[in-house]
């Protein structure tokens, strides 16, 4: 039994150039794989449906809470804006008041 020579295109080769026999295992098998690689897919879209709308409707909620934290932040900053805008007033009363007092005892 001889056995054929290894050389670049033969190793380059498809198997079906190499040896033609093996082209009829190869057209048997590939309606499997192809069979295989549709339910694969099938169930990958499936699956992807599915996630897609459970992650939409948690994406939701979390957008609805972060919208809902930060119009209580704008409201809590708003709020301590105005009591600043008013400590400053009253500071600011204050010291008019401090300076009339002064003004008029020693007039």
């Amino acid at each position: 039994m001889t056995m054929a020579a290894l050389s670049p295109n033969s190793i380059l080769a498809a198997p079906i150039q190499v040896n033609p026999q093996v082209k009829s295992d190869q057209q048997a098998s590939a309606p499997q794989v192809d069979e295989d690689a549709q339910k694969a897919i099938k169930a990958a879209q499936t699956d992807t449906v599915t996630i897609s709308s459970q992650a939409l409707k948690m994406a939701d909620d979390k957008n609805a809470a972060a919208e809902e934290a930060a119009n209580k932040r704008d409201e809590q900053l708003a709020l301590q804006l105005a009591k600043d805008k008013a400590d400053a007033v009253k500071n600011e009363t204050q010291k008019s008041a401090v300076k009339a007092y002064a003004a008029a005892t020693y007039n």
